[in-house]
């Protein structure tokens, strides 16, 4: 578990490190929350007021589903920007913003396909597990959802990287994403870096403390306590910030090394080899 943890911390600093030598990346998942937050205001906020009224509750939900689709449009989107300019940047090159959302404007077609993918297969397990909820109790329902999500995330990690350098669509990024994986780390991988898992420690888990403590102190001082709370939202979203651009510039290059065989920007063969194990190893 410690060489685990060692290699996580190794690979963060090499991903940041082409953070913080190329800042556009980090624009995007700014440009991708901004848009969202809009979003849902207003397909949300529009949902709900149809559906207040009883006569416009099929609408409502309509307007609701397509702000679903349209959230989940803005992710694969600058997800795919984000992307191409990993990419570019691993590559040794300067990057900006403009050259990030033409390459994802390229792809649009395959980006709205896989937008309804997603949100189609998302929908199906959360209608299996609430029948099983149903049926079985909350703990078979977890337990299947768990699994399920597990598996589609393993069977799609390498999706947008497809999407944005070679362009196939939905199917073919599946198939191609299961193979790269199964060729390279073994049947039934599981992901032994722990990068979610140190900026987990470094950001998540301080903004949850800073948090707590404000709500906390907030019975006994409001202002206090209102500074807490805001800088633990503040620590929270740059560490999803930092999360989301770190692991895109760290799946690019895993993927270039598995389908290019090169090792870019200060990766080391031998990290990326064990970023994932086989079962049982």
């Amino acid at each position: 578990m410690g060489s685990r943890w060692t290699r996580g911390w190794e690979l963060t600093k090499t991903s940041w490190a082409v953070v913080r030598a190329d800042r556009s990346l980090i624009a995007f998942p700014v440009i991708s929350g901004i848009a969202a937050v809009i979003c849902a205001i207003v397909f949300f906020g529009a949902g709900a007021g149809l559906m207040s009224s009883k006569s416009l509750e099929i609408p409502g939900i309509v307007v609701i589903v397509i702000g679903l689709y349209l959230l989940v449009a803005i992710s694969v989107f600058c997800g795919v920007a984000l992307t191409a300019c990993a990419s570019r940047s691993l590559d040794g090159h300067d990057t900006t913003v403009a050259e990030g959302i033409a390459a994802a404007r390229e792809k649009l077609a395959v980006i709205f396909a896989w937008a309804g993918v997603q949100l189609v297969v998302g929908a199906l397990i959360s209608i299996v597990q609430s029948l099983l909820r149903e049926a079985g109790g909350g703990i078979v329902a977890a337990i299947f959802g768990g699994l399920a999500n597990l598996a589609w995330t393993v069977a799609t990690f390498f999706v947008i990287p497809v999407i944005a350098l070679e362009g196939l669509g939905p199917r073919e990024a599946i198939k191609r994403s299961s193979a790269v994986l199964r060729q390279h780390w073994g049947e039934g991988v599981t992901g032994s870096f722990a990068i979610g898992g140190i900026v987990f420690l470094a950001g998540f888990l301080p903004a949850g403390v800073l948090i707590f403590l404000g709500i906390t102190v907030a019975n006994s001082s409001a202002a206090a306590g209102g500074v807490l709370i805001v800088l633990g939202v503040l620590v929270l979203v740059v560490a999803g910030l930092l999360q989301t651009t770190i692991m895109a510039v760290f799946r690019v290059a895993l993927f270039r090394f598995a389908t290019e065989s090169l090792v870019l920007a200060g990766f080391e063969q031998s990290q990326l080899e064990t970023a994932f194990v086989p079962k049982g190893r």
